[in-house]
Formats: C-alpha cells, structure tokens, sequence
C-alpha cells in the first residue's frame, strides 16, 4: 500500500508528458506494425518475445499477415467519409456526448479543484485535489469491478432499454463484492 502512496505523489510532482517520453523507450515496436511496415524479422523476434521463446506462434503470425494483406487491399478512407447519411446518427450522438459531458461534471471541477479547495479553507489546493483523486479512484474501481460483476455485455444491452433490470443487477453486483 505504501508504494501506492508514493507513486501518487510522486505522479503530482512530475508532469505525465515527462513520464510518457521515458516509458516510451520501453515499449516495443507492436507486431502487427512490423509487419505492416515490412520487417519480418523484427515482426517475427518482437511476437516471440510477447508470447515467450517456447511458443508456437506460426498460427498467430499467419492470422497477422492475412490481417494485414486484407487491410491493404481496402481503399484508404477519408475524413469526408464519416459524414456520409448512414453515419449521421453514430456521428451525432459521440459527438454530442463528448460536447455535452465538457458542460458539466467533473471536468470543471478537476480543472479549478485547487482554487476551489483554497477558497473553501484548505491551506493547499494540493492536499484537496488529492482527496479529490483518491476518492475518484477508488469509486472508479468500485465501477469497474461491478461492471465486471455483473457483466457488460447485460449491462450494455438492458441499458438501451431502462427498466429495473439494470439495478437489480448493480444491487446484485454490489452485494457480490461486499460479501
């Protein structure tokens, strides 16, 4: 537990961009990549190195060049395609959502938590908006272990259809966990 602590604390004091350039030497060229690009051998040394030296990975190797072969021979899309008619809806509504969810929650709340936690009487915006964090991590992993509870795919489906199916299954999920 202490090693979260001071990892947390330790992502409030250096900036994420600095944390993702050095991460960046560590990870590896993607497989699917190598191949599309062109470098077997390295597509070859890369998917033994994922899967371990002593698996087989012909089978894989074969779906990853099919897949790409397949990929290649489709004609190149463009922007202007997504606002074709039978795209309006899909488009409309993700859009709409990612336009809507900046006029409300927690975006504007993450954004000014240190003034707002200073004018509430903190002596640091720092130690509120850490609060603030530890309390949306902690409900994001309740949310993701009862999503995963109670499964995706029946919250998904009996989501399009509001009824109190979906809260029985989250009572149901939430009763699972705590016990």
């Amino acid at each position: 537990m202490h090693w979260r602590i001071s990892t947390f604390l330790f992502g409030t004091m250096v900036k994420w961009r600095t944390i993702a350039l050095i991460g960046l030497i560590f990870i590896p060229e993607s497989p699917r990549w190598l191949e599309k690009v062109g470098k077997l051998e390295a597509f070859e040394y890369s998917l033994r190195r994922l899967r371990g030296n002593n698996a087989n990975i012909s089978e894989e190797a074969e779906e990853i060049r099919g897949y790409t072969e397949t990929i290649q021979r489709l004609p190149k899309a463009k922007t202007l395609d997504l606002f074709q008619r039978k795209y309006a809806h899909s488009l409309i509504v993700g859009v709409g959502l990612m336009v809507l969810k900046q006029f409300g929650g927690v975006n504007g709340i993450a954004f000014y938590a240190s003034s707002i936690f200073v004018s509430a009487g903190f002596s640091s915006g720092n130690v509120g908006t850490i609060a603030m964090v530890a309390v949306q991590i902690s409900m994001q992993t309740l949310g993701v272990l009862l999503m995963d509870k109670s499964g995706r795919r029946p919250l998904l489906t009996d989501c399009r259809f509001p009824s109190n199916r979906v809260v029985d299954r989250w009572e149901q999920s939430v009763k699972n966990v705590l016990t």
